[in-house]
């Protein structure tokens, strides 16, 4: 987590680094204004023609292809690009924050990105075989618990999530991840957070590395996850405050490390009702 010139510098070495048929998630935003992102895709799609790799990640664009956007309108958009370098965007966050919706002040970053309302089932194919998938961005978590009215459309092959969760977040994800496999509504799940190093050990870093791939084990007894438990979940792993009152990534860090580790959503997007939806396209992998 760095400027974002630094952090692109720092994914492309890694990127350089992985296998050739790779497919790599990355966490939220590797660029966060709109002309970094059109730069950083366009050397993502260098990158995995020429490394033969796939990449998932999001990025600030006017989206090419998602479901139901609004024309014109620049989102923080699920961006995966495949190893013939074709751009799909089936997703978009339905919950940015505050400061990803207003620019309160200049000294912030300028994002400005717009509300979805859809969470889209995705048909991916790696090897031949197909799986579905649902892309949940960051604290997109909190939709699968109070968003989705039924949790039975939620069932997935895969759910993968590109976070950039504040420090101790990365707990309250884990946690509902975790009981929705128990449920078996997600087989597999992916979760990839930042990190950033400090100089000083003594300070606490803003976000703490996660990364990790965990599966459903075949044997698994199936546990319930109910309504009430849904709204436990709420109650125990997510923060709401009022827009203004959280300007900046640095504000919003105030709040992730209550408790046991909280993610947060804005009030502006706290009551959202979210649509379910589809991507047409089969993304190759």
């Amino acid at each position: 987590m760095s400027s974002e010139q630094k952090v692109f510098e720092h994914v492309k070495s890694k990127l350089m680094e992985v296998e050739q048929g790779s497919i790599v998630v990355l966490p939220e935003y590797v660029a966060y204004t709109e002309e970094n992102s059109r730069q950083t895709l366009t050397a993502l799609v260098d990158i995995c023609r020429s490394k033969s790799i796939s990449v998932i990640t999001t990025l600030n664009l006017v989206p090419p292809n998602l479901p139901h956007a609004t024309k014109g309108v620049n989102y923080n958009v699920l961006t995966i690009v495949t190893k013939e370098g074709k751009v799909h965007t089936p997703q978009a966050k339905i919950t940015p924050q505050s400061f990803e919706r207003v620019q309160y002040e200049p000294r912030f970053p300028k994002m400005n990105v717009g509300d979805y309302d859809y969470l889209n089932k995705v048909t991916i194919e790696i090897d031949g075989v197909k799986s579905s998938v649902f892309f949940v961005i960051c604290s997109d978590v909190y939709c699968l618990m109070a968003g989705v009215e039924r949790k039975e459309e939620l069932k997935a092959d895969y759910c993968i999530v590109p976070g950039n969760f504040g420090n101790g977040a990365e707990k309250a994800v884990r946690r509902t991840l975790e009981r929705f496999r128990e449920a078996g509504l997600f087989k597999t799940t992916i979760f990839a957070n930042p990190y950033q190093n400090l100089k000083d050990a003594s300070q606490t870093p803003l976000v703490k590395e996660a990364t990790e791939m965990i599966e459903l084990a075949p044997a698994h007894s199936i546990r319930e996850l109910t309504d009430w438990d849904r709204i436990q979940l709420v109650k125990e792993n997510v923060a709401i405050y009022p827009d203004d009152q959280v300007p900046s990534f640095v504000h919003m860090t105030n709040l992730t490390a209550m408790d046991e580790g909280r993610m947060t959503v804005g009030m502006s997007r706290f009551p959202v009702v979210v649509q379910l939806g589809s991507y047409s396209e089969v993304i190759q992998l």
